[in-house]
């Protein structure tokens, strides 16, 4: 197993204590820079005041004034008319699945989906069908060929997290209403930072979020102050019901009373200061700059996840160490998070990053991996690609 990095403390600009070191921390979901910023931290200590570290009952039976405000705004800010807030992003996916769909219904997800989302999609007792990655025509014959009178389910990433890209939701979207399925959108990494506003992918690809028979999944502790935290959105009464029945709501704990003064507090500040996601496309348009100046490959992406394309593992490991070693954190994603032979390093700038910071990084980034590459070569000899199963 890989050793798990350690970190002390961190800052405002980015950084994190390792080993008594300065080290710039560019693998943190943090995006709009919000998780240490003094207003989200104190309402979170606030609310720790008031309510305690928890409030020691499930979230059907009773909420704080701040649960019941954050899921008003959430909404809002989407345009849905419902939201409700679970334990965290992955819970969420468990939510809407096992409430949308049942024994003998079936599931069309991609197959580059997140994790949770297979696990939930298991859970849901409902038959899993992946479709290609991003193939809308794929998905448009297991419609067509999907027998039986059961309920129809489509799920996908809004934005994927090992390459930031944008699923194709406009082309989803219409196969969604062509054969009468429902739709879920996990919009993790996309919540706050794509889209007009930051309001999320549909909004990207030119859709609303309040499309009929559309569910957005999300996680609260990425751009939005990343104290953790969950939610889905969808019409109104489907987010009753999933309140009423689904289990994984029913019977857990819900967000922290702190957690959630946090998200609410980021999310009014994000709304309030467009230029914090201003701020953090201009990070990502100078990462971007900077890899092509150094001749730096990256992966196609539509968000802040940027990715270096590796190919095998023990390069990839070995690239991590290298930039650890000069003063930078950078994630080296393996097996089983990738395929075999797709191993890559992803950087994930944040507005908190001072950007000639950025530019640098970038800079010793290409050097590294110019070191690293002999021993690319070495390892990729006789490898292919094999995708992790999502059934």
């Amino acid at each position: 197993m890989a050793q798990v990095a350690t970190i002390t403390a961190r800052d405002r600009s980015g950084h994190v204590t390792m080993a008594g070191r300065s080290i710039l921390m560019l693998a943190s979901n943090d995006y709009l820079g919000l998780a240490t910023d003094p207003e989200i931290t104190n309402s979170a200590a606030t609310a720790l005041k008031a309510y305690g570290t928890g409030m020691a009952i499930y979230p059907t039976f009773v909420m704080s004034a701040e649960h019941r405000t954050l899921e008003e705004e959430l909404a809002t800010f989407l345009g849905t008319e419902a939201a409700m807030l679970t334990v965290s992003g992955g819970a969420a996916n468990a939510v809407a699945l096992t409430g949308l769909v049942g024994d003998g219904d079936l599931i069309f997800s991609d197959a580059d989906n997140h994790a949770s989302t297979i696990d939930a999609g298991r859970l849901s007792r409902a038959s899993v069908k992946p479709f290609r990655s991003r193939d809308p025509m794929h998905l448009a014959e297991l419609l067509a060929a999907a027998p039986g009178p059961g309920r129809r389910l489509v799920i996908t990433n809004g934005v994927f997290s090992m390459d930031g890209g944008l699923a194709p939701l406009s082309d989803i979207a219409a196969l969604c209403s062509r054969y009468d399925a429902q739709l879920v959108v996990d919009d993790a990494h996309a919540m706050g930072v794509v889209g007009p506003d930051g309001r999320g992918s549909m909004p990207a690809c030119g859709l609303s979020n309040a499309t009929p028979s559309t569910f957005l999944t999300g996680s609260l502790s990425k751009a939005l102050g990343g104290a953790g935290g969950g939610f889905v959105t969808g019409p109104r009464d489907k987010i009753d019901e999933l309140r009423a029945r689904a289990r994984s709501y029913v019977f857990t704990q819900g967000m922290t009373s702190a957690a959630t003064a946090a998200a609410l507090a980021a999310l009014r500040k994000h709304r309030a200061q467009p230029e914090i996601l201003s701020t953090l496309w201009r990070n990502i348009a100078a990462v971007r700059t900077a890899a092509n100046q150094h001749g730096l490959t990256l992966l196609p992406s539509n968000s802040a996840v940027l990715t270096v394309l590796v190919g095998d593992e023990e390069p990839a490991k070995q690239l991590q160490a290298r930039l650890l070693d000069r003063g930078i954190f950078a994630q080296a994603m393996t097996f089983p998070i990738v395929p075999k032979g797709a191993a890559r390093l992803r950087i994930q700038p944040s507005a908190a990053h001072l950007t000639h910071e950025l530019e640098a990084a970038i800079e010793v980034i290409a050097e590294e991996s110019k070191q690293c590459e002999c021993r690319r070569s070495e390892y990729s000899q006789g490898t292919t690609a094999t995708p992790v199963q999502n059934s």
